[in-house]
């Protein structure tokens, strides 16, 4: 959405220098630069490539709602023939917040992925780096957008043509490894694959797979992208995928949430919930937030924890006392 939003404001541009804007009966591009669509777009992208537990729910089409009140108010205003754009408040509340909001994010991104970084053990770090050269080439877009866009509203600049032509290449770079990047294609059918990655023993890749998650608990950090788990592996991204899919019958966040699982009920069985609370063994078998493991645990066992750990109790006692 952010993407498009940027499409739209390339075109708005190229409206006004041909003079199309200003023709009768041109179609009003301004009313397509809905700017209140980017920050939401911006916070759910980033939680969505920082967290692999996170999910998008329905509740947060209500991020939208400010969004869908600018639409509703501009299309009103333009049959009223009222001119929003003369109104400061409009201005402040249309396109300074969400400038405003824009920086606030990107910071909040670089400030999670350096810390993310720093953890890298020196084995992975470069490898890592390569794999996320995607994700990094967009941030970075972003944050030159929002650099560009606070210099010319605050500070103005006659060559804005300059931000322009800078945002297109940032995006075209960023299409263009998006496309080189296969991970995104259809998963590979069971013969494209011996084609392609004929060289590796599933079976064998498969256990080096399990072994790797279970000897050094990748799976307990909450944020662990496919990509680093490849580059773990030596494995390609797409290959890993395979591997999952076909093996397991699960995607990769699945995959891992599986390991989650298990170990909290390891951990749910053991002393430790005598003085731990369930978040706190949540929180410790790699879980990011109460309710993406509530969210998590029910779908994978049909029930809440609390209702699988009481009836697991009731069970075992009734075996003790011999019913």
């Amino acid at each position: 959405m952010v993407v498009l939003v940027i499409a739209f404001e390339l075109l708005f541009s190229w409206g006004g220098q041909s003079g199309y804007n200003n023709t009768k009966d041109a179609f009003p591009i301004a009313l397509l630069l809905n700017y209140l669509i980017i920050p939401p777009s911006i916070w759910i992208f980033i939680r969505y490539s920082t967290d692999d537990n996170f999910q998008f729910q329905p509740i947060h089409f209500l991020l939208f709602i400010p969004a869908v009140i600018q639409s509703v108010v501009e299309i009103t205003s333009l049959k009223m023939e009222a001119k929003l754009r003369d109104n400061i408040l409009w201005i402040w509340l249309s396109e300074y917040l969400p400038l405003i909001a824009l920086i606030s994010l990107v910071t909040y991104f670089w400030i999670i992925y350096f810390k993310h970084f720093q953890h890298q053990t020196a084995r992975t770090e470069k490898k890592v780096l390569a794999t996320q050269m995607r994700l990094l080439l967009l941030m970075v877009s972003l944050t030159f957008m929002g650099v560009f866009w606070l210099t010319f509203t605050f500070i103005g600049w006659k060559h804005f043509e300059l931000i322009e032509y800078t945002i297109i290449l940032l995006f075209f770079g960023f299409a263009f490894i998006n496309f080189l990047d296969n991970q995104h294609f259809p998963i590979l059918s069971l013969e494209d694959k011996n084609k392609e990655f004929s060289q590796y023993d599933d079976l064998r890749q498969l256990k080096k797979l399990e072994n790797t998650l279970n000897e050094k608990k990748l799976f307990l950090k909450p944020n662990l992208p496919l990509k680093e788990l490849s580059a773990e592996l030596n494995l390609p991204p797409r290959y890993v995928s395979f591997l999952i899919n076909h093996y397991h019958k699960k995607n990769y966040k699945e995959f891992i949430n599986t390991f989650r699982i298990e170990t909290f009920l390891s951990k749910a069985k053991s002393e430790e919930k005598d003085y731990k609370t369930l978040l706190g063994l949540a929180m410790e078998s790699g879980f990011s937030s109460k309710s993406t493991f509530n969210l998590v645990f029910k779908k994978h066992l049909g029930q809440s924890p609390s209702e699988y750990l009481n009836k697991a109790t009731v069970l075992t006692n009734s075996a003790k006392n011999g019913f």
